[in-house]
């Protein structure tokens, strides 16, 4: 049995995290097993799943600035006692170029970067992230992003067009997000949802780059309107207080509902009109692969990247509350009969993505001589 050693911060509910869930229940965990190296010292939201599907969770220190040397030295010493594994697959964006580097000095053949984001930050930070990209690629024997925009973003025109980088999309069941009359109908009388409103449902953690807040404002702007609308939220995070003061403050607590972490984001779909992401920036969200699946219309920020729209039910605006308001004012809220067949012709289908990424493990396995 092959096992790939994954690198993130935590296995929580977010993007990525998604993602690899999505692969892991689908490949044949008899060849191919994947483990995961956190940082995150509290026990995760995936983790009871991890373990039932025959996986393993390590941990070693924090990365920090100020501390490097206490992550670098648990990197060293967990590879060190656990030589099986032949290939790792970090997924902390360019930060990546630490455990890779570590990597490679205990002389581990398949070092892979999977790049999630198509924003490098701003100022300070992106000029840090630069250097440690220019690092990271002397570091990593294979490259991975979530869709062009990402692999452009961290490994350059080059690296994309030249074919160095796999594009991993980020795939889902889309049986199990086809859309169910019943379902909705169950759901919204779960949510309290008002008769014959609008819900405008958003899937994300409450972070500021998710910008929960800007919907807040477009919830106003329709209210205003005399629109019976509510807002769906489906997630959690640093940001729920600030969220709570808003709502408040502009008088919106009869019209948004704060779902918090679910584990079956599914059936909250099924209760939603339309799915807003009005994100600063995304590299290429599974929330939206999953919305779309189900059949819904999306509105999104131009910060999203123009790929994700599979079905071509996506709309990209500018961040201005009216234009958003006048938009979800307008648009026929109707699911699209045929989305699960777009979907998955446009290969985010997780039962053959998952396929290809296990033999592309195996075929790396081989080209190194590992078995």
């Amino acid at each position: 049995m092959i096992r790939i050693l994954h690198i993130l911060h935590s296995m929580n509910r977010g993007g990525a995290e998604a993602m690899l869930m999505n692969f892991y229940r689908q490949v044949n965990r008899e060849q191919v097993q994947f483990d995961f190296l956190l940082t995150e010292p509290n026990r995760c939201q995936y983790e009871d799943e991890i373990e039932s599907l025959g996986g393993h969770v390590y941990r070693v220190p924090l990365l920090t600035m100020r501390a490097p040397l206490a992550y670098i030295n648990g990197v060293k010493a967990f590879l060190q006692t656990h030589p099986q594994y032949k290939i790792v697959h970090s997924h902390t964006s360019s930060k990546s170029a630490v455990p890779l580097w570590v990597a490679k000095r205990c002389h581990v053949p398949v070092r892979v970067c999977h790049a999630h984001s198509s924003s490098s930050g701003k100022g300070l930070e992106k000029m840090i992230r630069g250097l440690l990209g220019v690092w990271l690629k002397r570091v990593a024997t294979d490259f991975m992003a979530c869709g062009d925009g990402a692999s452009r973003c961290w490994y350059g025109d080059r690296y994309t067009d030249g074919g160095k980088v796999m594009i991993v999309p980020n795939a889902v069941d889309t049986r199990k997000f086809a859309f169910d009359d019943d379902l909705r109908a169950e759901m919204r009388a779960k949510l309290h949802v008002r008769q014959d409103a609008q819900v405008i449902g958003m899937v994300s953690r409450f972070h500021p780059v998710k910008n929960h807040l800007f919907m807040l404002d477009v919830v106003k702007a329709l209210k205003e309107h005399g629109r019976n609308v509510q807002l769906l939220l489906v997630g959690d995070g640093e940001l729920r207080l600030a969220i709570e003061e808003k709502m408040e403050r502009l008088g919106l607590a009869e019209n948004v509902i704060l779902a918090g972490l679910v584990s079956n984001v599914h059936t909250y779909l099924h209760a939603m009109d339309v799915v807003a992401m009005p994100s600063f920036h995304e590299g290429l969200p599974v929330s939206l692969v999953e919305a779309q699946a189900n059949g819904l219309p999306c509105v999104v920020s131009t910060g999203v990247p123009a790929e994700v729209n599979l079905t071509g039910n996506v709309d990209f605006l500018p961040l201005e509350p009216a234009v958003w308001a006048e938009r979800l004012m307008q648009m026929k809220l109707q699911r699209d009969a045929d989305a699960v067949r777009k979907v998955q012709e446009a290969h985010y289908d997780i039962e053959v993505a998952s396929k290809e990424l296990e033999q592309w493990y195996v075929a790396k396995w081989k080209e190194y001589e590992i078995i």
